[in-house]
This record gives C-alpha cells, sequence and structure tokens, in this order.
C-alpha cells in the first residue's frame, strides 16, 4: 500500500497546525481549480511530483495541493489508534484553513482513497470531482498483512526493516520486475532506506490501524459508493494484490458517473512504476471537468 520513497527536491512544504491538534505539511504550487492530492499507507507527498502528475497538473491549469497526513514527515504524530474518519478530519481542517470550500478535485490513491470517500460523504459541496486510484475495494489481504505489521509492532515495538521492505517488494512491484534478478537489489535498497518515511512508530500503528479497520467494514463502504454525485475516475492496476482489478471495476459501477480504467502490467505501486498512463488520464479527467464545469 506504499508507493516507492525516493529523495527529491520538490515544491515549499509548509508546516501547518490544525484544530484537530495534529500537525501537517501542505505544499501548494500551480494557479487555478484545486486538486487535492491524498496518498497512501506511508506514502510521503513527494512521490506525486516523483510521477510527474503535478506538474502536468500545473501545466494544465490547476492549483495542486498535497499533504503529508498525519504520521509521516513533517506531520506530527499523535497516539495512535487512528481512523479514517480522523484522516478525512485533518485534512477538512487543513481546507478550512486554506479556505477552500468548493469546486475541489480529490485524487486519492489507497488509503486516500478511503479518506476521499469519507470526505465526499460528509463534506459533498466542497468537491466537484473524484479519483480514486487503487482504493476502492480492498482485497482481505489487506487486513491480513495490516495485521501481520501491527502484531509485530505490539510484540517488538517496532516493524523490522526487512519485513516492511519484503512487503514492499512484494506488492508493490508487478511480477516482471521482482522476475529481473539485475533490477530486484536497486528496488531493495529504495524500499529498505525507510529513515524518513514515518514520522515515529505511533504514525506508522496508527495508519496500520485505519487501514485495517476500514478494510474490516468494506462492505458497508461499498454500499455507500451509489451515493457519490459527481464525475468520477476509477484507476485499478492489473497484478495489484491489495486491490484487485475484478473488484474495482465491480466497485466503481456502484458509482453513478464513473469511469474505470486498467493500467496494464503494474501492481500496487503503479503511480511510480508505470506512472505515464495513470498521470495522462488524470490530467485529462481533470481537464474534462474543468471544461465542463465553465460550460456550466
Amino acid at each position: 500500500m506504499r508507493p516507492p520513497f525516493d529523495e527529491h527536491e520538490g515544491g515549499t512544504v509548509q508546516e501547518m497546525h490544525l484544530r484537530t491538534g495534529v500537525t501537517v505539511g501542505v505544499s501548494r504550487t500551480g494557479s487555478g481549480p484545486a486538486v487535492l492530492l491524498l496518498g497512501g499507507l506511508g506514502m510521503p507527498s513527494i512521490v506525486w511530483e516523483i510521477s510527474g502528475l503535478t506538474n502536468r497538473l500545473v501545466a494544465a491549469g490547476f492549483e495542486v495541493i498535497a499533504h503529508a497526513a498525519r504520521g509521516i514527515p513533517p506531520a506530527s504524530a499523535p497516539p495512535a489508534p487512528y481512523s479514517v474518519d480522523d484522516l478525512a478530519g485533518d485534512v477538512a481542517a487543513l481546507l478550512d484553513e486554506l479556505d477552500l470550500t468548493s469546486n475541489i478535485t480529490v485524487v486519492g490513491y489507497s488509503l486516500g482513497a478511503f479518506t476521499a470517500q469519507v470526505l465526499l460523504q460528509e463534506r459533498p459541496d466542497n468537491f466537484r470531482a473524484a479519483v480514486f486510484i487503487a482504493g476502492l475495494n480492498p482485497s482481505p489481504l489487506v487486513e491480513i498483512v495490516d495485521n501481520m505489521e501491527l502484531d509485530l509492532i505490539e510484540a517488538t515495538g517496532s516493524l523490522p526493516t526487512s519485513v516492511s521492505t519484503f512487503e514492499l517488494l512484494m506488492t508493490t512491484l508487478p511480477s516482471a520486475a521482482l522476475q529481473d534478478h539485475a533490477a530486484v537489489p536497486g528496488w531493495h535498497t529504495i524500499f529498505a532506506d525507510d529513515t524518513n518515511r514515518w514520522t515515529g512508530a505511533e504514525g506508522m500503528k496508527g495508519q496500520l490501524t485505519a487501514s485495517r479497520d476500514w478494510t474490516r467494514n468494506k462492505q458497508s463502504h461499498l454500499d455507500r459508493l451509489s451515493r457519490i454525485g459527481i464525475p468520477a475516475l476509477s484507476i485499478a492496476f492489473e497484478h495489484d494484490l491489495f486491490f484487485p482489478p475484478a473488484g474495482e471495476r465491480e466497485a466503481a459501477g456502484r458509482i453513478p458517473d464513473c469511469e474505470y480504467i486498467l493500467i496494464p502490467q503494474a501492481a500496487h505501486g503503479g503511480l511510480s512504476t508505470h506512472g505515464a498512463e495513470p498521470v495522462k488520464r488524470i490530467v485529462e479527467f481533470c481537464s474534462e471537468v474543468k471544461k465542463r464545469h465553465a460550460a456550466g
């Protein structure tokens, strides 16, 4: 559930203390209608820039807002557990702080897609479109992996880097990359460098708990998808173990106005490993929504 992290010089990140008591990191780039980017579990907001999505959206005439959720540097990490409602509450407070209350397109990846669903339920008037990337219909594997990692944290006080690295390799990369003997060591080096991925152990534990608890109650969340009354785009990855395409397609079909697309040959980390097509489709979708909105 965590796309690969890499060091990268991006836009200025501002720390903002919210009414929820949490400090988050937020960056704002470009001008125009707002596009809010909500990342996955343990996903630093810089991944959006690495994929090229931020620059493409800015070039297409959008303001891009990305934030580091509670538990991810430079955000604070209050004591676990967290819920998806907690994460959504932070985002709602952030939008109020930034005075962004209408015509927002929200893009949620994995855990960020869970957060987006809560925001759409609780503040529907704030949003005019939504993009869900691998985050509508979690496989039972999500709860299994989350429980495994939470059990290890409970038993040892932390998650061994070797465990998190193996999980990232097996779920983020498509099978072709995992079978490439020359490529695996390089990916292993990237994933093993998790020094700055979390604000602290409470942040990891908190986000894992939020993900697990949402997955446990996924049927109730699926049942509410039909209430989404704005244009939506669902992006699935062919080899995603956490959000298999068949389930994502079925869930997307519950949303009245939702386009579903499948990115071939990609696994859960498809935005990073096969980013060209999803970035292209997201920018096209946002641009089409902007055109429709301008036309009245």
